[in-house]
This record gives structure tokens, C-alpha cells and sequence, in this order.
């Protein structure tokens, strides 16, 4: 309770201080908790991601060896070639010169492999010298007698032998071998007995380099390969002072906390041990992580007090706002706080100085705009009145016109009203194709009346495609453009065209008027395509406001079709200077009753 009752005794400022630190430190002190124990995993991740590919790649290595081996002895055992000469050897001297040839053939290139061959009848062959090792002797080996109880095309994998060729001994004690018994059928007794060996150095050597120190198991945990040579041949399990073994884990070896890992073999049920030095792996990442915690905490504690300092600074004009308002309450209008600035304090400051020189007019303000929304209801009633007026008027001379029998001008008159009607008082948008080509025909009329020469119209469209919609007033202004432009110098005919192709209506009008020569017809389309440039700079998403019905231009008719259809809508002039010009409007179809226009 004391702690909420001082809370609620500080001021606006203290609390906002308060909070902001408290945000700052609060969130900073669990990402500082949470970065170093995810480091610490990350550092653990990469550590052993590293170790791994390292691993793993001495693991592909060997596994290549081994299955050089076993294709090698796949090789020897399944070429015809080799049983028959095996078979030939036994009486034919020049057939065993031959086979021992065909054996150093299939060894090739590769300098530690050794391969040896012995038949049922104790001969043997071999790519080596019988002066440095007689193969025979391999009978005697405590193995050999294995080789009678494997399945048929069955391996048997030899590690950490000693090396039999005496010449090499020295330089390489131990040699990895396959041993296999050649048979006819799964059932029959073999026929001879192939061995195949290579240097433990030709394995050892593919990870002598590694930081990490390897040793390559049998499954009775025995080392079989690993740089330092005399480690060869004794048990794993002795090094390690662990009764059970999980991998990967970190355990203290020689002194020092080491990275295990393992990663079985391709063959023999061996598999390889990495023991990574841990530390010497994450002394970088830790060193790095140390200096950016180092860091991030300075830069923390810098934030901290410059953030204090900001917040004392940034906050003193609302104290001052504080003070104003409290001074207004209290009923002095003449206060001003005199604050401002180009941020939302400076604003406020602003924004609270002129709302009180504003409410002092407020009164009058109200009053007038009371009388301007008077006035405005009353020029809103008499807009309402004069068309009204406008159209009676015209209907009693139209009368008076019939009364006297001059059928001509009533005519005339009670186009100019049907025209007057449509233009001021209907305000759709879109209106059916019958409504548009009614009022170009009483708009014809009017300017028939109007023109010193005689002229003419002519309409073909389908009454299939009177009940079609498209945009309002789009046809005057294009015959208007004829009237004014084409028949200047005499009469002639508009002929105006509706035709539907597909899903998109095709509008032609057309005059045989005087026509435009070539470059006022290009400076007509430069304008029109200037405009359409325009239009797709301004990138208008509403619709466009309907323009007055008087003065529409050529222009406009484009602009207004092109911002109600977009690239739906196509536009062409052609003229020819002295014959005709011909306007061509392609719009996307848009149905609707009959009944919505009252046709």
C-alpha cells in the first residue's frame, strides 16, 4: 500500500523516467542472461558442427580405402580371366608368370596395395617378391580358418596386422587386410583364397594433420590406426577413466576437457573417434562473446544516463503545460504557456496558445456559421427552384408554339427543353446506349436549327444493343467537335455507328466534313497521348468526378473513359483533309435493364 500510495504521488515526469529505465534495464538484463546462455550453445553447436565435418570427412576417406578393397577382391573373384588362368597355373608355368602379371595389372597404381592369391592345392601368386614374404605362410595364420566358415562372397577385414613384407616393416609396422574364400556355388568347397592388404599408414595419414586426435576402433573398442603408433593394438576404454561412453559429449582427457565423437564405418562394424581439444576449439568464440558482453554493457550504461539526462530535458515543457492548464482552470484566459518547437511538445505548446485566443471568438464564430449554413439552405432551395422554372417556361412557349401551328420551331424548343432536362437534372454517371443516342439526336437537332447549312445523321446499331450501358455524354462532345470543325465551310452527314465484337462495344462516329491535314491531326494525338502520360503519373484510385455537360471536349471524352476503364479502353482518330474524319471508341460491355432509364 505504501508503495502504490508514493507511485501515485510522483509526477507525470517521474513516472515517465521511472518506466523508461525500468524498461531499458529489466529487458537488458534478461537478454544479457539469455545471450550468454545461448552462446554457450552456440559456442557448444559450432564446436561440435566443426568437429564433425572434420570427422566425417576422414570417415569418407576410409570408407573409400576399405571399398577399393573389397572392389578389388569383387574383381578378382568375378574375372574369368583370373580362374582360368588359376586353373591353367597348376601344370602351366607361363600361366602363373601370366596370372602374377594379371595380379600387378589389378593392383595398378596404387603403391601399398598388396594382393594375393592361394588355391586348394597350396600354390600361391601374389604382385610381391616371394623373397620378401612366402604367401603360403598365411595358412598358418590363426584367421585362416575363418575364412572357411564366412558366407559365401563374404569379406573378412584384418586390422593392425603386423606387416608381413619384411622390406617394409620398418617404415610400416601394420597393414590392414581382406581375406576371402573363392567358391563355385553358396554350397561348394572354395577353390582358392584371396587376400588383400594395405599400409595403416596409407589410413593413418588422412588425419595426421587434424587438430583433432582420431583412433580408428574394431568392435572390441582395440585401436587399430592412430598417429601416435604406439597406442596401436591396446584397448580404448583404458585411455578414458569413463565407465560408459556417450557421444558426443565433453569429458576431461589428458588434463584437459575434450569433444568426443564417433561415427561408424562402412564395413567391419569399426567406427572412428574424435577427441577435440574443447577449449582450443571455443577460446575464439569465448573471447568474442566476452568482448561484445563487455561491450553491450557499456554501451548500456552510457544509454542509461543519457537517456535520464533526454528524458528531464524533453519532459520540462509539460510541466510548464501543467502549470498553464491549471492557471486556465482557475479561470485566467490571458495565460500562454510560450511553448514551441518544431516536435509535438512545441505543437501542443502551439496548438493549447491558440486554442485560447480562439475561444474568446468562439461565439461569433458559431453565429456565423450559423447564418452561412442559412444562406446556403436558401441558394440550395432556389437551385432546386430555377431549373423548374426554367423547364415550365419552355413547355408554355412550346405550347403556345403548337397553338399557333409552328410545328418547326415547337419542335425545336421542345428539343432544347428535353436536352435542358437530361443535362440538369438526371445525374447518373452511366446511362443505356438508347438514352445517349436520344439526346445526341435531340442535341443534332438543336445544332440542324442552328447551322447555315443542312446536315444530316444517320444511326445504325442493333436494338439488341439498345440496353447496353456506357459512360454519360460521351457522344455530344465528339459531334460537337464535328459541327464546330467539319462543317465550317458546308453541310454534310455524321453517321454514327454501335456495334458489339465479343465482350467489348465498338463506337464510330463519323463526318464528311472538311477532315484535318496532317499535322493538326498529330498534334491532336501528341496532346492525347501527352494527357494519357498524365493520367498515369496522378495514379487516381477513385472514381473521377462527372464534368460539367457543357465545353467536354475531344480531350475529355478521353480522359474520362480512360480513368472509368484504364487499358480497357482504346481511342482512335483517323481524318482525311478535305473527305472525312472518323473517332473510334472500343469500351468493355455493361448491361442493365431498361427499366433503370425509364426507356
Amino acid at each position: 500500500m505504501k508503495d502504490k500510495r508514493r507511485l501515485s504521488q510522483l509526477s507525470f515526469r517521474q513516472k515517465l523516467i521511472l518506466t523508461s529505465i525500468a524498461c531499458l534495464v529489466i529487458p537488458a538484463l534478461g537478454m544479457l542472461y539469455i545471450t550468454i546462455v545461448y552462446s554457450k550453445l552456440i559456442i557448444r553447436e559450432h564446436s561440435l558442427e566443426k568437429a564433425t565435418q572434420s570427422l566425417t570427412i576422414v570417415q569418407s576417406q576410409i570408407d573409400v580405402i576399405f571399398e577399393e578393397m573389397v572392389s578389388v577382391s569383387n574383381f578378382v573373384h568375378f574375372d574369368p580371366e583370373i580362374k582360368t588362368l588359376l586353373e591353367d597355373a597348376k601344370t602351366n608355368p607361363v600361366a602363373a608368370r601370366t596370372l602374377t602379371s594379371r595380379l600387378e595389372q589389378v593392383a595398378g597404381d596404387t603403391l601399398d596395395l598388396r594382393i594375393t592369391l592361394l588355391d586348394n592345392e597350396g600354390h600361391a601368386y601374389s604382385d610381391y617378391s616371394f623373397y620378401d614374404y612366402d604367401p603360403r605362410q598365411f595358412i598358418k595364420q590363426s584367421w585362416f580358418s575363418t575364412l572357411e566358415q564366412l558366407s559365401p562372397y563374404d569379406t573378412l577385414f584384418l586390422g593392425a596386422e603386423a606387416n608381413y613384407l619384411t622390406s617394409l616393416e620398418p617404415e610400416k609396422p601394420f597393414v590392414f587386410m581382406t581375406a576371402r574364400a573363392l567358391r563355385e556355388g553358396t554350397t561348394a568347397l572354395p577353390y582358392a583364397y584371396l587376400i588383400v592388404s594395405r599400409s595403416e599408414a596409407s589410413i593413418r595419414e588422412r588425419f595426421a594433420s587434424l587438430e583433432e586426435d582420431v583412433y580408428l576402433l574394431n568392435d572390441k573398442e582395440t585401436i587399430l590406426s592412430n598417429r601416435n603408433q604406439a597406442l596401436i593394438g591396446s584397448n580404448f576404454n583404458s585411455l578414458l577413466s569413463i565407465d560408459e561412453l556417450v557421444f558426443p559429449d565433453i569429458v576431461e582427457f589428458k588434463d584437459e576437457n575434450q569433444l568426443l565423437l564417433s561415427l561408424p564405418l562402412k564395413y567391419a562394424k569399426w567406427r572412428l573417434i574424435s577427441v577435440a581439444p574443447y577449449e582450443q576449439l571455443t577460446e575464439r568464440l569465448n573471447g568474442i562473446n566476452r568482448t561484445g558482453l563487455f561491450i553491450q554493457a557499456i554501451f548500456a550504461v552510457s544509454f542509461l544516463f543519457a537517456l535520464t539526462y533526454l528524458l528531464r530535458k524533453f519532459t520540462k515543457p509539460v510541466l510548464v503545460l501543467g502549470k498553464v492548464a491549471r492557471r486556465v482552470e482557475d479561470g485566467d484566459l490571458m495565460v500562454r504557456s510560450n511553448i514551441r518547437g518544431a516536435d509535438e511538445i512545441g505543437s501542443l505548446g502551439l496548438s493549447f496558445d491558440n486554442m485560447l485566443d480562439r475561444v474568446q471568438l468562439m461565439l461569433r464564430q458559431v453565429e456565423t456559421e450559423q447564418e452561412l449554413k442559412r444562406q446556403a439552405e436558401i441558394a440550395m432551395l432556389q437551385a432546386q427552384i430555377n431549373p423548374h422554372f426554367l423547364f415550365n417556361v419552355l413547355s408554355s412557349i412550346r405550347l403556345k408554339l403548337l397553338m399557333k401551328q409552328d410545328e418547326e420551331n415547337a419542335f425545336i424548343v421542345g428539343s432544347l427543353s428535353s436536352m435542358l432536362r437530361a443535362s440538369l437534372s438526371k445525374q447518373d454517371e452511366f446511362v443505356s446506349i438508347a438514352y445517349e443516342l436520344d439526346s445526341a439526336k435531340q442535341y443534332m437537332e438543336l445544332m440542324r436549327f442552328t447551322m447555315r447549312y443542312p446536315t444530316d445523321s444517320v444511326v445504325h446499331v442493333n436494338k439488341d444493343l439498345l440496353l447496353e450501358i456506357l459512360p454519360r455524354f460521351i457522344l455530344q462532345p465528339i459531334i460537337e467537335n464535328a459541327y464546330k470543325h467539319g462543317f465550317v465551310q458546308g453541310g454534310g452527314q455524321i453517321m454514327i455507328a454501335i456495334e458489339k465484337i465479343n465482350s467489348m462495344l465498338k463506337i464510330s462516329v463519323e463526318d464528311n466534313g472538311t477532315g484535318m491535314d496532317e499535322p493538326t491531326l498529330a498534334s491532336l494525338l501528341k496532346h492525347i497521348k501527352q494527357k494519357d502520360i498524365e493520367l498515369d503519373t496522378l495514379n487516381i484510385a477513385a472514381p473521377p468526378v462527372t464534368p460539367a455537360s457543357h465545353g467536354i471536349g475531344l480531350i475529355n471524352v478521353y480522359q474520362r473513359l480512360k480513368l472509368i476503364y484504364g487499358d480497357r479502353f482504346e481511342m482512335s482518330i483517323e481524318s482525311i483533309h478535305g473527305h472525312r474524319t472518323t473517332v473510334q471508341l472500343v469500351i468493355p460491355v455493361k448491361q442493365t435493364g431498361a427499366d433503370e432509364y425509364g426507356i
